[in-house]
């Protein structure tokens, strides 16, 4: 089979993914010391609509992304016979921001997400590198609004006018991390409502006030937007993983979750 951009493009399409462009390897290859050729870059929208009384950020309400974005990837990849590739999904190198770009598929806002004009900021990117030579798509040249409204806005002050966060500022990191919390931590917290991330930034962003609902099923179904101690206290940490393995927010375990709950109680 001629594998060319435009079938592949199409293809995604039929799967429900809209949102596909192509890109060089040579920013993969720079990083990994590797010899391909090309990249498919693939947006994964999740954005499900506005669900009163969350406690949860909105990337986690449906299925873990991880898992939703390898399996559409791994159809990509199987229906055009790709024999030497890689599947990325926020685990490797950290580049999958600029590739996103590079395909002509978004841009960079102040908070250091990506915006794709469809979309706003609320999706997931995933990757496959491959050796086959494909056209490439122009990279996105737009640029946020630079209101300054995610800057003013953030909880922690954690987002700087140069395109940088400072990590140890941010709500939704300060939210993931294990043991004890300071003062300020809790305080951060309370301020954004949630046991499990941070939307803040991206609820005040004027580029996702017309964003729209995710076309995947997976992000948009089986919804699950709160959590309280009571749901997850008495469960074992096997029981736990059964019951929300699937999640993107289990991977911290129970403990952080149940901490987290406690201070918004």
């Amino acid at each position: 089979m001629e594998i060319t951009s435009s079938k592949i493009k199409k293809f995604a399409k039929n799967l429900g993914i809209d949102m596909v462009g192509i890109t060089s390897a040579e920013l993969f290859n720079n990083a990994e010391n590797s010899d391909y050729k090309s990249v498919i870059v693939v947006l994964f929208p999740y954005y499900a609509g506005e669900i009163e009384g969350a406690n949860l950020s909105r990337y986690t309400y449906g299925k873990d992304y991880h898992i939703v974005a390898r399996e559409y990837l791994t159809k990509i990849s199987e229906h055009f016979g790709l024999k030497n590739y890689e599947i990325h999904t926020d685990i490797g190198p950290a580049i999958e921001r600029q590739l996103a770009i590079n395909a002509g598929l978004c841009f960079r806002g102040k908070n250091t997400m990506v915006i794709n004009d469809k979309y706003g900021s609320y999706f997931f990117i995933g990757y496959i590198v491959c050796d086959e030579i494909l056209d490439f798509d122009t990279p996105c040249t737009n640029t946020c609004m630079d209101c300054k409204k995610c800057i003013n806005a953030c909880p922690g002050g954690a987002i700087n006018d140069d395109f940088t966060i400072d990590l140890e500022k941010c709500a939704s990191h300060i939210s993931q991390k294990k043991g004890e919390l300071t003062l300020g931590d809790i305080s951060l917290i309370k301020k954004t409502g949630l046991c499990f991330g941070c939307d803040t930034c991206q609820d005040v962003c004027p580029h996702n006030e017309n964003a729209e609902i995710t076309p995947i099923n997976e992000f948009k179904e089986n919804i699950l937007s709160s959590l309280s101690v009571s749901d997850i206290d008495s469960l074992s940490n096997r029981e736990f993983k059964l019951k929300y393995g699937d999640r993107a927010f289990s991977w911290r375990g129970k403990n952080v979750l149940i901490r987290n709950l406690k201070i918004l109680e």
